[in-house]
């Protein structure tokens, strides 16, 4: 796996589309498509930056042995696809004040038991 496919699969994880990758890490979005296109790794400095984006390393994305690191587990990818799908609700419920985060608890408990 390359440099760009590790990128996108980190990208895909983070649920990002690649102009919003582009924008956060400060870099055009033509430089991911002619870094595909040539499977080039970018300079060091927008290297860093995508990674800081993706929260990962350079070292990772970079490395030989990154597929075999990043092999998730049954559990990992079941937490995947529930954060992708819950993801809104993740992010709303967690601007709730801690009063009405318990209250939310504490319906969903009653409406499951």
């Amino acid at each position: 796996m390359n440099f760009w496919e590790k990128v996108d699969q980190e990208r895909e994880f983070k649920n990002l589309t690649r102009k919003e990758l582009a924008y956060k890490a400060k870099f055009s979005l033509n430089s991911i498509s002619t870094g595909i296109a040539r499977n080039s790794i970018p300079a060091a400095d927008v290297a860093v930056r995508i990674a800081g984006v993706l929260g990962t390393t350079v070292e990772s994305l970079m490395s030989q042995n990154y597929e075999k690191k990043y092999q998730p587990d049954f559990n990992s990818t079941i937490q995947e696809s529930l954060y992708t799908k819950y993801r809104n609700f993740i992010e709303d419920f967690d601007k709730l004040s801690p009063e009405n985060q318990k209250a939310i608890i504490q319906i969903v408990s009653q409406i499951t038991h």
